[in-house]
């Protein structure tokens, strides 16, 4: 690729729809699908649930490859969940020709509410993406890895390699790191592994099996709250071992040189989606997109080398060896994969509420 030509609009304060859909509206061209003979133009407005360092990879990689191809500009609109989403489709009011779902099932959920148009896959070659990483409406991506970590200095001889070894305190000595939230955080299967539960059979969660195996280790717990705060009890000795998301132990060990070793073995990982809002003001230079993206293999290892969150989720043939060194182990790919388990979305979808009551109250006991 030449230099990549940057084109980002910076959204002043916190955007509406109404001011989402003038953005969209503010010249002829900003809402084409195409011209006459088939060529895209405009802007794809992108409903960004993930921002920070994300869209500042995106933007420096795969869009601002896109863009220097195409001349089709791509502006981020960050909302923190699916919700604003949701509620203009059901207005009938969206100004978003791309959309960033965080989970499968909010992609799921808005195909049946017919808010998502059909992958053109006339356009769009979805046959090099791994079986079951996409649908008809949407192309995953964005996969966090919720791995087992540790600090690699903390264990010089013997070290980690199931979810049994958190609850091996003799081995592996020191407080425990576990996220709050159990449902992006692995704590109940991971509790359920290391009690002898099969992959295959974690769902449904026993919760109550769960959180008695949590209960042997609950005052040598440490539970962080956020993305930056997992790798900041690492780095401050508030803990040695426990479970973090794979691409905040890459931050740690790339950014700020801590000696993080992770483990996919047993570990969870889950996906989000990149959909085509139904009546998008520019879905023609979205399908158009969507393909680019999947076609460009030296954007793909940019963005990853930036943030191991693959995007797509998985191409065919692409492995971690292809990817630099130091970024390799963290990647949720290939044979890292191979001994990971997939987090049954369906399962939170339907029991969130019930699991978030009843880890919240034996957390407070």
């Amino acid at each position: 690729m030449n230099t990549i030509r940057r084109h980002r609009l910076l959204l002043a304060g916190a955007a509406t729809i109404a001011s989402a859909v003038a953005l969209t509206s503010c010249s002829s061209s900003d809402g084409a699908a195409s011209s006459e003979d088939g060529a895209i133009s405009g802007d794809i407005l992108f409903y960004d649930t993930s921002g920070g360092n994300v869209w500042e990879g995106l933007d420096a990689t795969l869009f601002g490859d896109f863009t220097e191809d195409t001349g089709v500009t791509v502006t981020d609109d960050y909302n923190e969940a699916a919700t604003k989403f949701f509620a203009a489709s059901e207005a009938g009011q969206v100004p978003w020709s791309l959309v960033f779902l965080p989970t499968v099932n909010d992609a799921t959920q808005a195909a049946e509410d017919g808010y998502l148009e059909k992958i053109d896959t006339s356009i769009v070659p979805v046959d090099k993406l791994v079986e079951g990483t996409y649908d008809e409406y949407g192309i995953e991506v964005g996969t966090f890895g919720m791995v087992l970590t540790w600090d690699d200095e903390a264990y010089p001889d013997e070290k980690p390699s199931e979810m049994a070894d958190l609850w091996d305190l003799e081995t592996f000595p020191g407080k425990r790191c576990f996220f709050n939230n159990p449902q992006y955080g692995w704590t109940l299967e991971a509790a359920l592994l290391a009690d002898g539960v099969a992959p295959d059979e974690l769902y449904p969660l026993d919760v109550d099996r769960a959180l008695a195996k949590l209960d042997e280790i609950k005052g040598d717990i440490t539970w962080w709250t956020s993305g930056a705060q997992s790798i900041e009890s690492f780095e401050n000795g508030s803990c040695d071992i426990g479970i973090l998301w794979a691409n905040r132990a890459f931050v740690a060990s790339s950014e700020n040189g801590f000696p993080a070793s992770i483990s996919w073995n047993e570990a969870g990982y889950s996906n989000s989606v990149w959909a085509i809002p139904a009546d998008a003001p520019n879905a023609a230079a979205a399908q158009e997109l969507l393909a680019h993206v999947i076609e460009n293999t030296e954007g793909q290892i940019a963005f990853a080398s930036k943030v191991p969150t693959p995007i797509p989720a998985q191409v065919v043939g692409l492995e971690p060896s292809a990817f630099p060194e130091e970024v390799q182990q963290f990647l949720p790919i290939g044979d890292n994969v191979t001994n990971s388990i997939k987090q049954d979305v369906g399962y939170y979808s339907e029991n969130i509420d019930a699991v978030l009551d009843q880890f919240n109250r034996w957390l407070g006991q």
